[in-house]
């Protein structure tokens, strides 16, 4: 780590504190005093939306939650959700506390509880990079906090923490020179989306010669956190054929990702899905491939990286989710803590992800301004 690096907040002159642990011990106070007044924000306000309900809510994750409840260890015999088993045995827990609430609020403490990890793995990748306490409790608010977490989870209930929180700690690891693959697997096992992280992880073997077999791990993980359902009675082809289900579910390009496939209207849809897998896969070899030989090290290269894989991806892809560039947004306040360069990509992250949201659920046409992202990170990632 360079000189600069360590030198991330500090101000210069005769009054910075003379030692790194003179500096610590008169910030802590600060920063613990901010964690704990957010932290305690962050369920307030989890706790007045606990029974804000959606059409998902009513369609998909009350029924699931009460068929685990009702069914006990047996429903993993049963493919009561669309999702992976991971999220069927994370239901059958939150029911074990079926007296703490109503059912909704159950659920959404599933992902209050992974938004809570991801806080706290961000702060730690903002600590270890820049060493400044202040930043990292900063971090650990602004993601806590943030507008688009805030709508997944404590609004919709939403899953999407669960994923990032696996991608986050695969990137972290990788940011402290360690073999990030298996949280990377677990993501995956968790839903496919975390896929997205699949052109900077390539490219990070690339780069660390890390062997290529480790790929087997992917799978392999799947199917190892697949065996209680597995033993319940559940058939290989439900469990492996998931993810297959969920890619038909819909078929239109264009669903609610703020994306470029808003503007085919007139593309067919087995053309537009063809075009779409070419140009997202070969502008994810040639991401791998910069990542391979950029020059550049260091864990801010890292994180830089991993916000274009997971940001690229969803852009380019079609039949997105506006809530698949979740974890793009929580890795843009870690970029931006660590760098107020970076500043501008996390804000932009959070307008554009609320202003999608909101209008998405209000039914309006809207346009996209994640291209106001994509044009930023297009100035900045040459320099990397």
């Amino acid at each position: 780590m360079t000189e600069e690096n360590i030198q991330i907040g500090t101000s210069p002159g005769p009054a910075r504190c003379n030692s790194p642990d003179e500096a610590l011990l008169t910030k802590w106070p600060l920063a613990i005093a901010l964690v704990i007044m957010c932290g305690f924000a962050g369920l307030v306000l989890r706790y007045l939306t606990r029974e804000h309900a959606t059409v998902d809510a009513f369609q998909f994750l009350i029924p699931w939650y009460s068929f685990a409840r009702d069914h006990g260890i047996g429903a993993l015999a049963e493919p009561f959700t669309n999702y992976t088993p991971f999220f069927s045995y994370l239901l059958l827990i939150a029911a074990q506390f079926d007296w703490l609430g109503q059912p909704l609020s159950l659920v959404k403490m599933i992902s209050a509880v992974f938004e809570f990890g991801c806080a706290i793995v961000v702060a730690q990748m903002v600590w270890r990079t820049t060493r400044v306490l202040l930043r990292a409790s900063l971090a650990f608010c602004a993601v806590w906090l943030a507008p688009t977490v805030i709508f997944n989870g404590a609004l919709w209930g939403q899953a999407d923490s669960i994923w990032t929180f696996f991608t986050l700690v695969s990137v972290t690891l990788f940011m402290r020179d360690r073999n990030g693959i298996l949280p990377f697997a677990v993501a995956f096992s968790v839903k496919a989306q975390g896929v997205f992280l699949g052109p900077f992880l390539l490219g990070m073997m690339l780069r660390r010669r890390i062997h290529l077999a480790w790929l087997a791990t992917v799978p392999g993980v799947y199917m190892v956190l697949a065996i209680p359902v597995l033993i319940a009675g559940r058939s290989l082809v439900s469990v492996v054929g998931v993810y297959v289900d969920q890619a038909n579910t819909f078929d239109r390009l264009f669903i609610s990702a703020a994306n470029i496939w808003i503007f085919a209207a007139g593309v067919p849809y087995t053309t537009g899905v063809a075009v779409g897998l070419v140009l997202t896969a070969a502008c994810g070899l040639a991401l791998s491939i910069f990542i391979a030989e950029s020059k550049r090290v260091g864990p801010e290269f890292v994180l830089l990286v991993a916000c274009a894989s997971l940001m690229f991806m969803p852009y380019l892809l079609p039949k997105m989710h506006e809530r698949y560039f979740y974890p793009f947004e929580i890795t843009s306040i870690a970029l931006s803590c660590i760098n107020l360069r970076y500043l501008p990509f996390a804000v932009i992250a959070q307008v554009d992800g609320v202003n999608v949201l909101s209008r998405f659920r209000s039914r309006h046409r809207y346009g996209s301004t994640a291209g106001s992202a994509m044009q930023y990170l297009s100035r900045v990632l040459p320099c990397a």
